[in-house]
């Protein structure tokens, strides 16, 4: 049986030229491990692109009615817009747990991602 909690529900987006949603909600299934398949999630949908490097960052929400998923996005928001940076946001629907996956061909962009995660959390 599946679960259709919001902490068992996942959505991905991705953030390249444009911000695009996956066309539907994922729905864990009891047994299955919430954060790594954030992660997977995040990662297989941020392109691969040779040269570029990549960062994850994995954020839980810490007190209650804290919504990680939306600091995310828009960090991602903030950083995407230009052909040498991509992103994936896999979150849960209720916002308590988040996976980022960004890449970029320039490492400063990644690290002001990473700083102003930092300063947000």
């Amino acid at each position: 049986m599946i679960d259709a909690a919001p902490s068992r529900s996942v959505r991905v987006r991705s953030y390249w030229e444009s911000i695009r949603d996956a066309s539907r909600t994922f729905r864990l299934s009891a047994d299955a491990d919430v954060r790594a398949t954030l992660k997977q999630a995040a990662l297989a949908a941020v392109p691969k692109v040779e040269g570029w490097t990549l960062r994850v960052f994995t954020v839980e929400q810490t007190i209650a009615g804290e919504h990680v998923a939306a600091v995310l996005d828009h960090l991602a928001r903030r950083e995407m817009g230009s052909p040498d940076f991509a992103a994936a946001l896999a979150a849960t629907l209720d916002g308590t747990s988040a996976v980022l996956a960004v890449t970029a061909k320039d490492v400063m962009r990644l690290e002001r991602v990473r700083s102003a995660l930092r300063s947000c959390l």
